[in-house]
């Protein structure tokens, strides 16, 4: 919420003060603060208010006189460099010698958008050096700096990776209107009027929109995906947050990294441990907002699995496991690190995704899932169980699946010792399929059979008889471990 009045803070007076109500003027707060520090204009937060002054994120004229709105261009230059095609011919034309690659790849970027192209329109550079080619670098650099206004303009309006991404490229440092320029909450009227408000009245409609909204765009993180953490208790709080993640996110991994990563590297994840928090997230390729609630719960699965992985010293499993995508198909992979991430946070088990992998024919290669991949899926489960369904006790840690384990490994070396592998594959395929359809009726029979033919007891049966759905991590294990060691990749 905004409330407009003279407020005298600090021994300044400023005419605007902002309340984060809600998660878009969080996040105007958020992008204001990393403008105003940035460029050095006079700002104030006490509590949960934000206090500025209007003409310093609106100037009179910054729709139509570009150069009113230097600061915020400049800023955007700057938030958004890696998305700035002129910031890298401008680094590259100060070179004295060029490669052939080098001066393919400068002719490039000369025409990476539109308004690159009508800047340089004309300028071919060749692959040999002389004075022609040292006056047209020097050509390139005056028109950079002549327009550079307008190039940051123009690239950030437009790109998918800069305020194309969350607002509606036409509503760009427009004043105040009746509806919001963010994406999802935009509307054509002129297409669209009765539908807007409740009961098809129109002047029922609510598509609160703001100027300070300009600025949303640096409040989240950078990359295709975007997320903003909405810890608005206070300013100090939701800056902190904010500021903490997206240091993390590009110090640590870059551009690349997947966002969901700040939940496996305990280093980071203080920031919300102590309460509940809606996280905003933004993919490049959609038009809309999408909202996530991380709760207490779901941040001590968190906890609970990077103490198990210190405790077994596997520090690595990062990316041995949850940076792995599995092929089911042509075109469609499996995230790992997605969908685990995307059950602990809807407080779900990995039951789901751990049939689905059953399913598949183990094979060496890297790329398709193995026992290695699934044993620690397992145990990820395990403290998944313990924590949402309240599973304790029995299945409350890891040592309490090598019964199965081991089980599965004698039935493999009894079928082996007697030149029987081939029934190896199809007890694993069977056990497997009554899984997948819910069948655990038959997957005890089977097992009782499968006892019965080898003459090998199962002490962990039992368990499964008693409370199978309690214990289906057990059932999970021996059906991974129902596999030649050949076959097995030896993954520590």
């Amino acid at each position: 919420m905004i409330l407009e009045g003279t407020f005298d803070e600090n021994g300044a007076i400023y005419d605007r003060r902002l309340e984060p109500s809600d998660w878009r003027y969080s996040a105007a707060a958020v992008g204001m603060v990393r403008f105003f520090k940035r460029r050095k204009i006079q700002y104030f937060s006490k509590g949960k208010y934000l206090y500025y002054n209007f003409k310093d994120i609106y100037p009179e004229d910054a729709k139509t006189e570009i150069s009113n709105d230097r600061e915020y261009l400049l800023f955007a230059e700057h938030w958004f460099s890696d998305g700035m095609p002129h910031k890298a011919v401008k680094q590259k034309v100060s070179q004295s010698q060029f490669s052939e690659n080098e001066i393919k790849e400068l002719s490039k970027k000369l025409t990476a958008n539109k308004v690159m192209k009508k800047i340089f329109q004309g300028i071919k550079l060749g692959k040999d050096a002389g004075e022609k080619q040292i006056e047209l670098l020097k050509k390139i650099s005056s028109l950079i700096e002549e327009n550079r206004l307008e190039l940051i303009q123009e690239t950030f309006r437009n790109s998918k990776i800069g305020y194309g991404k969350f607002n509606n490229p036409s509503r760009f440092r427009c004043a105040k209107d009746e509806i919001c320029r963010l994406w999802g909450y935009y509307v054509d009227t002129g297409r669209k009027t009765k539908s807007l408000g409740f009961c098809f009245d129109k002047k029922a409609k609510v598509a609160k929109d703001e100027v300070e909204f300009d600025f949303i765009p640096f409040a989240f993180s950078r990359g295709r995906i975007s997320i903003f953490i909405n810890n608005n208790t206070s300013m100090k709080y939701l800056i902190q947050a904010n500021d903490e993640m997206e240091n993390f996110l590009q110090k640590r991994l870059g551009e690349r990294t997947s966002w969901n990563t700040i939940f496996y590297v305990n280093e980071v994840g203080s920031w919300f441990i102590d309460y509940d928090v809606e996280v905003i997230k933004k993919d490049a390729e959609k038009e809309w907002y999408e909202t996530i609630f991380i709760r207490k719960s779901a941040i001590q699965v968190f906890q609970d699995l990077d103490e198990a992985w210190k405790a077994e010293n596997r520090s690595n499993l990062l990316d041995m496991v949850l940076g792995r995508s599995i092929k089911i198909g042509d075109n469609y992979y499996i995230k790992i690190m997605d969908e685990v991430t995307e059950s602990i946070l809807n407080e779900r088990p990995l039951d789901n995704l751990i049939e689905r992998l059953l399913k598949l024919e183990y094979k060496i290669d890297e790329e398709v899932p193995d026992t290695f991949l699934l044993r620690n899926l397992i145990c990820i489960n395990l403290i998944v169980y313990k924590n949402f369904l309240q599973v304790e006790g029995k299945m409350g840690n890891t040592a309490k699946l090598e019964g199965s384990h081991y089980a599965a490994k004698d039935v493999v070396k009894y079928f082996k010792i007697n030149k029987q592998e081939n029934k190896i594959k199809l007890y694993r395929q069977r056990l497997a399929n009554t899984l997948v359809t819910k069948d655990y009726d038959r997957f005890i029979e089977i097992m009782l059979q499968l006892s019965s033919y080898t003459e090998l007891p199962f002490p962990f049966l039992h368990l499964l008889i008693k409370d199978f759905e309690e214990n289906k991590n057990q059932a999970y294990n021996f059906v991974n471990s129902l596999i030649e060691e050949n076959k097995e990749r030896k993954s520590k």
